[in-house]
């Protein structure tokens, strides 16, 4: 059986946990589609505010080279995990460029796909989680300001920068903490942060208000239901 799991960076480990309890033969193309259109008006744009071809063409490469950086190792995790979770299936990766809902279902058809895994882009209440470590240093924006930590495993754990003093007044490198938030690409967005030592919490950031069913599809999700030639397999998340 010929498979295609569309990989996005904000539910892509939960896309890939839920399609291996379906997947334990065949081959599996994993893939994640740059979106071109957002690059193209960027480089409209920036031609229009520098009245040159020339830097507007090298922005553009570096953007490209970037997103297609960023998007193999994206597929790199996920495919590890497929592995390690469908021993017998065989995995490959794609990185199609140009618009999501056509380059998918142009792939899935060349490819003979009999099955297409997506996300829905959670359309209810999302399931919370909890990571623990300790403190080995702090992330910052682009202004310098505080919106996140790192752990000694490597997890990177987000706040909101309004909340980076309250955080920081709790918790301090090398301090052993709980986290619980959820998972936004590789990355735990908190909504609590404990210490452990201490038992001192932070609220990180205020959980938003979700209902079960509230949030619609996306449009890529509708696109494919409407007009995919195969089965389809849609993963409520």
């Amino acid at each position: 059986m010929r498979s295609f799991v569309c990989v996005d960076e904000r539910d892509w480990e939960a896309v890939i946990r839920g399609a291996a309890r379906h997947l334990t033969r065949g081959t599996a193309t994993l893939a994640h589609v740059i979106d071109e259109r957002g690059p193209r008006g960027y480089e409209l744009s920036l031609r229009g505010l520098l009245g040159r071809r020339g830097r507007g063409d090298r922005q553009e490469q570096g953007m490209d080279v970037a997103a297609r950086e960023a998007a193999e190792r994206l597929l790199a995790d996920a495919k590890a995990l497929l592995e390690g979770l469908s021993p017998g299936l065989s995995v490959e990766t794609t990185v199609p460029s140009g618009d999501p809902n056509r380059e998918l279902m142009r792939a899935a058809g060349e490819a003979g796909a009999e099955t297409i895994f997506i996300g829905r882009g959670a359309p209810g209440v999302r399931p919370r989680e909890t990571v623990s470590g300790v403190v080995r240093g702090w992330n910052e924006n682009r202004r310098g300001q505080a919106d996140g930590l790192v752990l000694n495993d490597g997890t990177e754990v987000t706040f909101p920068p309004h909340r980076a003093e309250a955080v920081r007044t709790v918790l301090s490198e090398g301090a052993r903490i709980e986290a619980t938030g959820v998972w936004q690409g590789r990355r735990l967005h908190a909504y609590t942060i404990t210490d452990a030592a201490s038992g001192a919490s932070v609220d990180a950031h205020e959980p938003p208000d979700e209902q079960p069913g509230e949030k619609p599809l996306g449009h890529t999700a509708r696109f494919v239901v409407d007009h995919a030639l195969c089965d389809v397999v849609m993963l409520s998340l």
